[in-house]
């Protein structure tokens, strides 16, 4: 088993790969992977549940035209003969083929701690492989994928590009108009394609102490962006909290960040302001976002963004 990030170190092709996991636009480079350098007469793409199960089976396990066939199976989930999927990794007639099963599961199936059997015959195959397409854990990962997808651009920029679009998802719907469109990277360029994220202005002008800009922003807030604003700005001020605890140590605010492990984008949104949010500050805050949370948990919409900047 691998996730997308080890997988994508060496991108090895199998015969069998079944793919899973809550990142579609990691699925797709695995995908699109498989079918590279393939004429579109090889490639084919069948849906389980649309088609009678018999049928993707029949295409699967027959033999190929001349060049092989690269064959996407999606919505694997609800083969109800998975372990077929084995067969078509073992048989030996049918090493110019490429099968990818490509299931809407957040995470490989399991009985108990163990995977189900056919994935569990799948990763004991050396003709398969199971790949997990979930977010890398680390900024610094998440940030080189960006800055794959938007040519000449630098990871200081990509870095830009995710802050951002906010998900992974969102960059590279931005970095796959600008590379169509032959745009060079450039904080210009980032801000023609990277879609609006009200709820991301809103904490970022809050934390610059811009409450005039907040006020225009809070109106565009949606319900569920403002439950989220209110854990974003609650995330950044433990972030401020850290980063000011190593700066009264004498360090520098990018060294109290390092020591304190805050994440690198956390902290480009913090630091900037951190001689603003004392000890003091800091404890205001948190009383107002826990007046505005209460509020929100309570159905109150009407009023809470605002009643939050006048008391930031």
């Amino acid at each position: 088993m691998a996730t997308y990030w080890q997988w994508q170190r060496k991108k090895p092709l199998r015969k069998v790969t079944w793919v899973c996991g809550p990142e579609p636009v990691l699925v797709r480079e695995v995908v699109a992977a498989h079918r590279e350098g393939a004429p579109p007469d090889q490639c084919g793409a069948l849906f389980a549940g649309e088609v009678p199960e018999r049928e993707v089976w029949d295409a699967l396990l027959s033999s190929p035209p001349p060049g092989g066939r690269r064959t996407v199976v999606y919505g694997a989930e609800k083969l109800k003969n998975a372990g077929n999927a084995a067969l078509v990794a073992a048989d030996g007639g049918l090493d110019a083929t490429y099968t990818v099963l490509v299931s809407a599961e957040p995470d490989f199936a399991r009985d108990g701690t163990a995977l189900v059997p056919h994935l569990a015959a799948l990763q004991a195959s050396k003709a398969a492989q199971l790949v997990r397409c979930c977010e890398p854990s680390k900024v610094e990962d998440r940030t080189a994928l960006v800055a794959s997808w938007w040519p000449g651009a630098t990871p200081n920029f990509a870095y830009d590009v995710l802050a951002r679009c906010g998900s992974l998802e969102r960059a590279y719907l931005a970095c796959e108009q600008a590379r169509m469109a032959g745009l060079a990277p450039g904080r210009e360029m980032a801000a023609v394609v990277c879609p609006a994220e009200p709820g991301g202005d809103f904490a970022d002008l809050l934390m610059s102490g811009d409450k005039r800009a907040a006020v225009a922003v809070a109106g565009q807030l949606s319900a569920p962006d403002l439950g989220a604003v209110i854990g974003l700005l609650a995330s950044r001020l433990v972030a401020a909290e850290q980063i000011s605890a190593g700066v009264r140590d004498g360090m520098h605010p990018r060294e109290a960040a390092s020591r304190e492990r805050v994440d690198r984008f956390v902290a480009s949104r913090v630091i900037p302001y951190i001689g603003a949010y004392t000890a003091d500050r800091i404890g205001r805050c948190r009383r107002a976002l826990a007046v505005a949370e209460s509020a929100w948990r309570s159905g109150t919409r009407a009023g809470v963004a605002e009643s939050l900047v006048a008391r930031w």
